[in-house]
């Protein structure tokens, strides 16, 4: 502000002798020990000894820029008022633990024209939050601006050129040193089914991850198809890499075939390779029994204690063979504990979700509600599509995109399904060469697809459907018109008409001896539903999709 005072004065041209007027100014206000508004009260004072126009526009400046500064504090503290009360709120709704979880410490806030910005650390957490916590954001901010404003995440300046550097400087890699008909195919990569995994080995937790075996490494981590299907279980995955220890327990659970064991590998070697990490265990929890029974009866159990705890990362398959287990099942707790302490990386994967898994016991199943549970669908149509597409890629097959397409849509959401075709095609190719037909892929395989598919009952969708709602048996049955109970009831109706030979009389019949128009109804309502991502009443937040995907899920369907 000073300099601005001694600008207009050096410009002011109305006084002959300006070297005298700068200094009587100087002299008489003292302006260079005084803050603004005392300068502005010289000011007056010298405008009344009618000291010149120069000094009124000095006066003026002054004044102007005093406001400025002051406007610009009130707004800077207003949008920090709103801040603080957005982020008040969203601890008062998701929890303590939730936060800290979802919302790292170097997230940066912002409030500006109507929008709450977040700014993440990192493209991972930025999409996990927005997944996560998108929603309530939206509600809580709502509420305490009283407006209707927008939520926007975003990754911060630093991490984006970060992450830009480091994939240009990372060469280009394709599975098995193999080119591939193009780069969109590597990036859109996600679960291409496994062949036998190559499990860490408890006994040499040092494992070498040079030559070849890098190679092999990075490919099966590029070769997992992401889709719909499996979206957060893959930001999981990368969150698992990228932050180790940050969200941990990690359970992801999904039916066989949808990619857990594939996934958990290509995790396993991501740690080594790229985080460089010396002792990951990767195993089933079958081996880890039975190691645990070897350390019991050979009096091994320290030995056995420090092979586990002393670890950088624990991923377990399968822990529902645990259930029964008691003596197992308190060491895995015990082995949790002491890794959860120490900050270390630790995933279970299952095949069901953690409300099916209360004989695990309350102790290990409350720490994993604490952590991230990661739900892993049958492969919808356009991933298994992507998958098969891949696989015959590998084998050198090459089919028209139509024929693809067909086989993808009539195989079930099994990745062990689609190498079994890719498989079933290339043996195929081998014993009569030739231009590969609709006809002749579709006689190869024909056995193959129909040995899959499942064979769906209305009593079957009946079941599952009350199993997710937490409703009881044959509710679904029952005159009640409760939106807890009708709701469901038109998505079993919607699924027993998409998944059952059985007509609409037959359907309405079985629930309830309804009329047929009643399914009809329910059908056109769960349609739009759909196209709304509305909302069921289940007192869980869930949408219909997702209810659908978690009922097709335990049908084997979808």
């Amino acid at each position: 502000m000073l300099a601005n005072l001694q600008s207009c004065l050096a410009s002011d041209g109305e006084n002959v002798n300006t070297r005298n007027t700068r200094e009587t100014w100087w002299k008489v206000s003292g302006l260079s020990f005084q803050p603004p508004s005392a300068a502005l009260e010289h000011g007056k004072v010298c405008h009344e000894r009618q000291i010149g126009p120069g000094l009124r526009r000095i006066c003026a400046k002054i004044d102007q820029e005093e406001c400025a500064l002051s406007m610009a504090h009130d707004v800077n503290q207003s949008e920090m008022d709103v801040v603080a009360r957005v982020r008040s709120a969203l601890v008062d709704r998701i929890s303590p633990e939730r936060y800290d979880l979802w919302i790292p410490d170097q997230t940066t806030w912002a409030w500006h024209d109507q929008t709450l910005k977040l700014s993440f650390p990192s493209q991972f957490t930025c999409q996990l939050a927005k997944k996560m916590l998108q929603r309530d954001l939206a509600e809580v901010a709502m509420h305490a601006t009283a407006i209707e404003c927008v939520v926007a995440f975003e990754v911060q300046a630093s991490a984006s050129v970060q992450l830009a550097a480091s994939q240009s400087a990372e060469p280009s890699r394709s599975p098995g040193n193999r080119k591939l008909t193009s780069t969109a195919e590597v990036g859109k990569s996600i679960a291409a089914p496994a062949t036998a995994p190559p499990w860490a080995n408890p006994t040499n937790l040092a494992t070498s991850t040079a030559g070849a075996a890098s190679s092999m490494e990075a490919d099966l981590w590029l070769g997992f198809v992401r889709g719909s299907s499996n979206e957060l279980a893959w930001t999981t995955a990368n969150l698992a890499v990228n932050e180790p220890g940050r969200l941990t327990p990690v359970l992801i659970h999904g039916p066989s075939g949808s990619g857990k064991s594939l996934l958990t590998t290509a995790i396993a070697q991501q740690l080594r390779s790229v985080r460089r990490l010396r002792r990951v265990v990767h195993m089933t929890s079958e081996q880890f029994t039975n190691d645990f029974m070897e350390g019991l009866r050979g009096g091994g159990l320290p030995m056995f204690r420090r092979k586990y705890r002393d670890v950088e990362a624990l991923l377990l398959d399968d822990i529902q063979f645990l259930a029964g287990k008691k003596s197992t099942l308190a060491e895995v707790k015990h082995t949790l504990d002491n890794l959860l302490r120490l900050g270390k990386q630790v995933v279970f994967t299952a095949d069901r979700p953690l409300n099916e898994l209360s004989a695990l016991g309350s102790d290990l199943v409350g720490r994993l509600r604490g952590g991230l549970v990661s739900p892993l669908f049958p492969l919808d149509e356009e991933t298994r599509n992507a998958v098969l597409r891949r696989l015959l890629n590998e084998e050198g097959i090459a089919l028209e995109p139509d024929i693809v397409s067909n086989l993808a849509s009539r195989a079930a959401g099994d990745g062990r399904i689609l190498a079994g075709i890719a498989k079933r095609l290339t043996a195929t190719a081998s014993v009569e060469p030739g231009k590969l037909t609709w006809d002749r892929c579709w006689n190869a395989v024909f056995d193959l697809v129909q040995a899959t598919q499942p064979i769906v009952r209305i009593g079957d969708i009946e079941r599952v459907v009350c199993s997710v709602f937490g409703l009881e048996p044959e509710s679904l049955q029952s005159p009640s018109k409760m939106r807890s109970v009708s709701q469901p009831r038109m998505l079993a109706m919607f699924l027993a008409r998409k998944y059952t030979p059985a007509a609409y009389k037959e359907i309405g019949e079985y629930f309830g001896k309804r009329r047929h128009s009643t399914v009809i109804s329910a059908e056109k309502t769960v349609e739009s539903w759909l196209g709304e991502t509305a909302e069921v009443a289940c007192g869980r937040g869930l949408t219909v999709r997702d209810a659908l995907r978690h009922v097709e899920s335990q049908l084997q369907v979808g």
